[in-house]
């Protein structure tokens, strides 16, 4: 016979499972109403381009999602793409011209990659460690510290470009990063750009959920005063968040500009920005607000459903104005949402599951005395 307090247990749990693994749920109802609204939706001509616009999110997700779990915010991301696509394209030619240029054959031109994105990724670096003391030794509050480093990074930028456009001087590694493994319908995805996004996706998702130094983070974000003193050198965590958020923004603006073959000072200043569509993508994903909670992954999904919508809206006829109310309204009702959850459990502080039961038997029995007298 079924237990009235098993079946709320039950429910319970599955209501939670919901709760955590919503993103995929959403995600799922977002293709299958897409799908309906337009039948094309589906077809390889929107999938490919939709997977492959979601990459440089994703990347950038990354980091941001770790430093969101320790509890602050890197809203620098943006720029730091800009540097990483600038510097990459910026020093390969640099590096080109004095091994030769077309002249150096191959060499010349493999080696000038290698140098090149090995510099984008050590400023992105430089840039993450910067943000991370500031923040864990300086004890400035993150959105201070992000901001000014947006700042300035806009402007270095402008000044390294001059305000210009760089293109490669070469393509041959264009080529090889956007060629298919396969010329499949669907399978065109499968890219050697893909293949690092995703492996870098893994590696992080492992990292943060199955070694001890990611429950270190997700303790730190949880409870800063009681990660310390388990002993965890929680400055030297936060820093190193900071440090990972960098390098996969500009890991995600060298591998974008090496795709397009170009670099633009002014990335993300038209259209809808980089920052918001990650800041939206990392809470809808899950991930706490306040830190101590969340998943790569499931920022990835977060940003293929954003994706999934921008595209939906494209093809039943809206613009970019609808892209940018719908991530607005998506943003918004899931700050609401969390904003209801840690109120709800802010009530449940301090109380102690042991007596609930008893507590319940009083009021009940009171309830009764009650109603005789």
């Amino acid at each position: 016979m079924l237990n009235i307090k098993d079946f709320k247990t039950d429910k319970t749990k599955i209501i939670s499972n919901l709760n955590n693994n919503r993103i995929y749920v959403f995600l799922i109802l977002v293709f299958i109403i897409m799908s309906i609204s337009k039948s094309e939706f589906l077809g390889t001509g929107n999938i490919v381009p939709m997977l492959k616009a979601s990459l440089l999110p994703m990347m950038v997700g990354i980091g941001f999602t770790y430093v969101m779990i320790g509890g602050n915010f890197d809203l620098s991301v943006g720029a730091v793409i800009n540097v990483g696509a600038c510097i990459v394209m910026g020093e390969f030619n640099r590096f080109f011209a004095i091994f030769g240029g077309e002249a150096g054959g191959t060499s010349a031109v493999v080696l000038s990659w290698v140098i090149a994105v090995a510099i984008a990724l050590a400023a992105g670096v430089l840039v993450g460690l910067i943000n991370g003391l500031l923040v864990a030794k300086g004890k400035v509050h993150s959105f201070i510290v992000t901001i000014g480093m947006l700042t300035a990074l806009s402007g270095f930028v402008y000044t390294y470009c001059k305000g210009n456009t760089i293109s490669a001087d070469s393509t041959m590694l264009v080529n090889v990063l956007e060629k298919p493994f396969l010329n499949i319908p669907y399978l065109q995805v499968f890219t050697i750009r893909f293949v690092i996004v995703v492996a870098v996706l893994v590696f992080f998702e492992i990292l943060l959920l199955k070694t001890k130094w990611g429950r270190d983070l997700l303790l730190i974000g949880s409870n800063n005063e009681a990660a310390w003193h388990a002993g965890i050198n929680t400055d030297k965590k936060i820093i190193w968040s900071f440090v990972i958020s960098a390098f996969t923004a500009a890991l995600a603006g060298v591998l974008f500009a090496i795709s397009m073959n170009a670099a633009v000072p002014s990335y993300g200043e038209r259209g809808i920005n980089p920052l918001m569509l990650v800041l939206a993508a990392t809470i809808i994903g899950g991930t706490v607000m306040t830190g101590g909670s969340g998943s790569v992954i499931k920022t990835a999904a977060a940003v293929l459903t954003i994706q999934a919508i921008f595209n939906g809206l494209i093809m039943v006829g809206l613009g970019f104005d609808a892209q940018v109310l719908a991530a607005g309204v998506l943003l918004a009702l899931v700050v609401v949402y969390e904003s209801y959850s840690l109120y709800k459990q802010g009530l449940k502080k301090g109380e102690r599951v042991s007596l609930l039961k008893e507590a319940a038997e009083l009021k009940a029995r009171e309830k009764i005395v009650n109603s005789h007298i």
